[in-house]
């Protein structure tokens, strides 16, 4: 019993690193990278199947919105799914979805490797661990016409009540 509670405690206390082991990328986040055009972009994987992310500009995360108005404190948008080194990530307000794997499990270089489909357009990606989370930027991004706009530009449609897929939970 005592090495099966301290089984458990390892798996709840395992850092973001050793999560890419295979045992699960639950409340992991990564920094991804689009072969297409070298645009960076962050994921994270909520505890519980739900998902977050922002596109990365100059050490400034600007995360991705979502409509709040069918989800419950603490839920989060899209959902992940894993099955051994295989996973699926989606944001559907974001018409985002990326399908990948695992590569150098265990080790302090994992990576996650992949395709992702966004409006119709598909890249290579590639991402690294991170232990925390980039500078939040001012400028919410929502995708128009297969581009990612700034909010501030006024010829977005922002869809309401909105929330931010990378906050704490329940800060909405």
């Amino acid at each position: 019993m005592r090495r099966f509670l301290l089984a458990t405690i390892g798996i709840v206390l395992v850092s973001p690193a050793a999560i890419a082991d295979g045992l699960s990328l639950a409340g992991s986040l990564w920094q991804c990278t689009r072969a297409s055009d070298r645009s960076q972009f962050v994921i994270t994987f909520y505890p519980g199947g739900g998902v977050g992310g922002g596109e990365l500009e100059n050490g400034e995360v600007s995360p991705y919105i979502f409509d709040a108005s069918e989800t419950k404190p603490g839920e989060w948008p899209g959902k992940w799914e894993q099955t051994g080194q295989r996973f699926t990530w989606a944001f559907p307000d974001q018409s985002i979805r990326i399908e990948g794997s695992l590569s150098g499990p265990g080790q302090a270089t994992a990576r996650l490797t992949g395709t992702e489909t966004s409006s119709g357009e598909r890249s290579a990606i590639t991402c690294t661990s991170l232990s925390k989370l980039p500078k939040i930027g001012e400028g919410l991004v929502i995708p128009r016409n297969n581009h990612f706009i700034d909010l501030d530009q006024n010829d977005g449609e922002l869809k309401v009540p909105a929330g931010i897929s990378l906050q704490e939970p329940g800060g909405r």
